[in-house]
């Protein structure tokens, strides 16, 4: 029970932590501003774009009227007449569609560069390069609310087909239940789109879209007593307080999303705060909870790595000593601390030997790469590393 509760206790640290790394609420903050700022130009775009495959602009209109309800209570109403009042302009050529992708291109580089900043991925392009893929964003957004749009329709069919099988059933609950699991498949196909990593487990995207899609549907139900709440804001900001309004709902439901996306990366990084802690602040129970399969034991005398060896790995000292030699300068390293970065952060073969001077040590096995990674990630890992190597030069 006291390893559950302390690896419980460590994720939500490391949970926290990244959040206040990557500035959550500044991040969805700023989301939020662009989504109100793209959002016309985005529904606009929506609504030509999909009146063109389905015959029936009325049932489009309306599908796109509840989701900006649902986005922004206070002022759907306004968003959708201007949506339509452009919309029935006569006219329309094929440059307006380049204008409004234009538009409502800063929503798609805002997610992008969310998703980038997140998993810790920057990737140099052109203007113009970005540009083109926010626009491919978009239209695979947009594919994605088409296919929502479809499906949505034969949800209440599908409800009447099992209420009939399961006479006692609530048809409200059923038609919630698989709205909840379309939503679930189509969050995934969007972060699957938008995550930057390459190689990526479908069970991660599923488990980050499920946290976004439990957040959506509990502040769904919690809607009448948020918006009870924001009665106060017509006090301070008068004629504004439904654009205020609006905007608290949004970046709560923007911060649903990301959140979704924080869960998966920190997943897809976990091996990475374990070492980190290592380093940090090792413990007993670190060590029995993460490391216990990964110790390796030497005997006396044994080499761990020689002269001009390729450097693969730094080597962190559970128990015992090792001595290492380089240039004839000799230097024991005994427990909780570790040897071999030198030659990693300086991307050369080892420079010296390292041999066990006790009887026996336990050593673990830090990759190369992972220990890169941090040192390049974590700020307060690299003041250790900086820190610990000046006192190697000093002495």
């Amino acid at each position: 029970m006291k390893q559950l509760v302390w690896k419980i206790r460590f994720f939500f640290h490391h949970f926290s932590e990244n959040l206040k790394r990557h500035h959550f609420f500044s991040l969805c903050a700023t989301t939020s501003f662009y989504f109100l700022f793209t959002l016309i130009p985005f529904i606009i775009l929506i609504f030509l774009l999909l009146t063109r495959w389905v015959s029936n602009s009325e049932i489009i209109f309306n599908e796109l009227n509840e989701i900006t309800n649902n986005l922004l209570p206070e002022i759907s109403d306004r968003i959708m007449s201007q949506v339509k009042q452009f919309t029935t302009t006569k006219g329309l050529g094929w440059i307006w569609f380049v204008v409004l992708f234009w538009a409502a291109s800063p929503l798609a580089q805002a997610l992008r560069k969310n998703f980038q900043l997140i998993f810790n991925y920057q990737i140099k392009r052109k203007f113009i390069t970005n540009k083109l893929i926010d626009i491919i964003v978009l239209l695979a957004i947009i594919f994605l609310f088409f296919i929502y749009f479809i499906l949505s329709k034969y949800l209440n069919s599908l409800a009447n087909v099992f209420h009939g099988l399961i006479p006692f059933s609530e048809k409200s609950l059923i038609i919630v239940i698989f709205s909840s699991m379309l939503i679930l498949l189509i969050m995934s196909v969007f972060f699957r789109i938008m995550i930057p990593v390459k190689k990526f487990s479908r069970v991660l995207i599923l488990i980050g879209a499920g946290v976004t899609c439990f957040i959506w549907i509990s502040l769904h139900e919690m809607f009448d007593f948020i918006m009870s709440m924001s009665q106060a804001y017509g006090i301070f900001y008068g004629s504004m307080r439904n654009l205020f309004v609006s905007l608290i709902w949004l970046f709560l439901n923007i911060a649903g999303l990301l959140v979704g996306v924080e869960v998966i990366s920190f997943i897809y990084e976990k091996n990475q705060y374990k070492y980190r802690m290592l380093f940090l602040n090792p413990s007993k129970l670190l060590l029995k909870t993460y490391f216990q399969q990964d110790i390796i034991r030497y005997k006396k005398d044994e080499i761990v790595f020689n002269h001009d060896n390729p450097s693969l790995f730094v080597y962190f000292v559970v128990d015992g000593q090792i001595e290492t030699t380089i240039n004839g300068n000799q230097r024991v390293i005994s427990n909780n601390n570790y040897f071999g970065e030198l030659s990693i952060i300086n991307n050369t073969k080892r420079v010296g030997n390292a041999r066990v001077v006790s009887d026996w040590a336990k050593v673990i096995k830090i990759p190369n790469a992972l220990f890169k990674k941090l040192l390049r990630q974590d700020i307060e890992f690299q003041n250790l590393i900086l820190k610990n190597l000046n006192k190697i030069i000093i002495n």
